[in-house]
Order: C-alpha cells, then sequence, then structure tokens
C-alpha cells in the first residue's frame, strides 16, 4: 500500500556542507529544523537531486540517512536516496555489480536506521550488454532491489536523464507491478509524457509524484498524488494550498496558488543558496558551501548577490503570507 505521506509536499532536502566542503552535521541537523517549523511537510527526502546526491560518497549517505532518521524520528517520515556512489560521469561509470551490492546495502542501511521509504534512479550507471535492452536494466535493477530492500521504494528519473533510460508506458507499467515499489517521480514539465505515465499506472497500488512543481497542479488532474520540487523545501505551505483547493473543489484557488508556485520558480535563480542564508538568518545556522564536482555532468549554481537575495525574500515572505 502506498503510504500516507505520499501527498503534498516532499521536502528535497538540501544538503550542509562545511568549508572544507565536506558534509557538515550541525548544519545538515539545523537545516532539517528550519524545514520542520513550517509544518506543511509530508516526508523529508534526503540526498536528494537538490541536495547534490551525485556529489555524495557511499559513506556519505550513511551519515545523512542515520543523522535525518535519528533527528526526524519524532518528527516525520525520512526519505533516502540509495543508489550507488556515481557521479554522472558517462564516461567513468562503475563496476555494475558494484553498483547494484551498494544499492540494495545502502537501501537496507536506510531501514536499519527507521527510514520510511528509499529513493533510486535510473540507473544510467549501468550499460546493457549481452544483447538486454535498456528496458531490460531497468526492470531487472529495480527487481533485485525490490527483493532485496523491504520499504517503500520510489524511483526518481531526474532532469537530463538520457532517453533510453527513461521510462516508457510498458516499463512503468511492469515497475509497479513490483510489491515494494511505490511510486516514481518524474523531473519534467511535459505534461503530455506524464499523463501517460499516469495512464499506464492506474488503478495500481502505485503514486505518481510530480517532479517539478510548477506542473503540480496539472499533474493532479492527471492522478498525482504529492510533489518534489524546489518549491517543497523552500514554500511548503503553498505547493499544499495547490493540492488543498484542488481536493475542495476550488478551481480559481487552485489556480491561482499554483501561480505563486510558478512565481517563485521564476524570480528564483539560486534556491538552495538563497535557502541556506534565509535559514541561518532565522537562526538555524547552515554553512552556505556548495561541493564542487569533476564530472562533466556538474554544472555550478548561479552566484547569490546580496541584491537578489533581499528582492527574493521580499516576494517570497509577501507570498507565503497569503496562505498563513
Amino acid at each position: 500500500m502506498v503510504p500516507k505521506y505520499v501527498r503534498g509536499p516532499i521536502s528535497n532536502v538540501f544538503t550542509a556542507w562545511n568549508a572544507d566542503k565536506q558534509f557538515d552535521e550541525q548544519g545538515q541537523r539545523n537545516l532539517l529544523d528550519f524545514l520542520a517549523q513550517s509544518g506543511c511537510i509530508s516526508a523529508y527526502f534526503v540526498r536528494s537531486g537538490m541536495g547534490q546526491m551525485y556529489a555524495f560518497s557511499f559513506d556519505e549517505v550513511k551519515r545523512i540517512a542515520a543523522l535525518a532518521c535519528d533527528h526526524l524520528r519524532n518528527v516525520g517520515p525520512v526519505i533516502v536516496g540509495c543508489a550507488g556512489e556515481w557521479d554522472r560521469n558517462y564516461d567513468k561509470r562503475p563496476d555494475p555489480k558494484v553498483f547494484l551490492a551498494q544499492s540494495i546495502e545502502l537501501g537496507q542501511y536506510a531501514a536499519d536506521q527507521g527510514a520510511a521509504g528509499v529513493v533510486y534512479t535510473m540507473p544510467e550507471a549501468i550499460v546493457p550488454t549481452d544483447g538486454k535492452t535498456y528496458a531490460d536494466v531497468l526492470v531487472e535493477y529495480f527487481e533485485a532491489i525490490n527483493n532485496a530492500v523491504k520499504l517503500p521504494i520510489f524511483l526518481y528519473q531526474p532532469p537530463k536523464t538520457k532517453p533510453e533510460y527513461c521510462v516508457t508506458m510498458d516499463t512503468a507499467a511492469r515497475l509497479a507491478d513490483m510489491p515494494n515499489v511505490m511510486g516514481i517521480k518524474i523531473s519534467t514539465d511535459d505534461v503530455r509524457y506524464t499523463l501517460n505515465i499516469c495512464c499506464a499506472i492506474a488503478g495500481k497500488d502505485f503514486a505518481f509524484i510530480a517532479g517539478s512543481e510548477t506542473s503540480f497542479l496539472a499533474n493532479l488532474y492527471a492522478g498525482a498524488t504529492a510533489c518534489i520540487g524546489q518549491g517543497c523545501t523552500i514554500n511548503p505551505a503553498i505547493i499544499c494550498a495547490v493540492q488543498d483547493r484542488f481536493d475542495a473543489g476550488d478551481r480559481q484557488g487552485a489556480i491561482a496558488a499554483q501561480r505563486s508556485v510558478n512565481m517563485l520558480c521564476e524570480e528564483s535563480e539560486s534556491p538552495v543558496a538563497f535557502l541556506k542564508r534565509y535559514a541561518t538568518e532565522k537562526g538555524f545556522p547552515v554553512p552556505l558551501e556548495h561541493r564542487e564536482m569533476a564530472s562533466p555532468a556538474y554544472e555550478p549554481p548561479r552566484p547569490l548577490t546580496d541584491a537578489h537575495y533581499a528582492a527574493f525574500k521580499r516576494i517570497l515572505e509577501a507570498e507565503m503570507a497569503k496562505y498563513a
């Protein structure tokens, strides 16, 4: 059964790095405390995409899983990104057996720590061999995880996933039939595509999670039940308002809330840096660092200027006040 927390904003928790670009445990606790005070977040996704999931070492995944599960034990559900270690360098893929073994071990470790669920990206680290297709790679990888990890498993198709690894209606339906696989997040604004996927999984015990908050309302009409995007961490109350108004049949209210969500995305140039600085200003100190990566897939964030910080803060607080 799909867990009850798969509704509304699931926070893609950002990651605290210190000045030496190492994982900062106290900064991470402070950030979690800042997020929790909103009272609007349904679950906390650590080692998320915006939390620089490809920058983590194997041991650091365990550290953030243990920290978050312990710190939020009586606060809210934690779901952990558990794919094996890889920096998304397509020219230097890991050994596929090692990658799968790590993915399983991390999922089992998260379960031991008390996680409520685990998240796995499409296995772009694995290349088909022996006449297998890319669909075979997806199905075999997730079947192995389904058989070994006894937690709700969520699939994640990140932005810029190579087309051959993207789920189709057929593969989505096959994956949805795996007993522990409970849902998928797809990061796209292509509503035609997401509607097709929602049609493929309709009637199954499987959730569709909107991976772009700017299309959350459209995806609710298609059958989505939750959302993971920057707004779920920065302005979760407005994400809640989109869904609550939709559920109540308040079409115009839902559209207005969705427009607030979209406008905040349009105005935010550096959301991770902004939130770390904003949390610090509010009494929850979080280092403002970002971990650089050697992978050609790495794109450094845009710098956050004082002027932009002040301007976006005014806009955010004005919008949030409408939904207090």
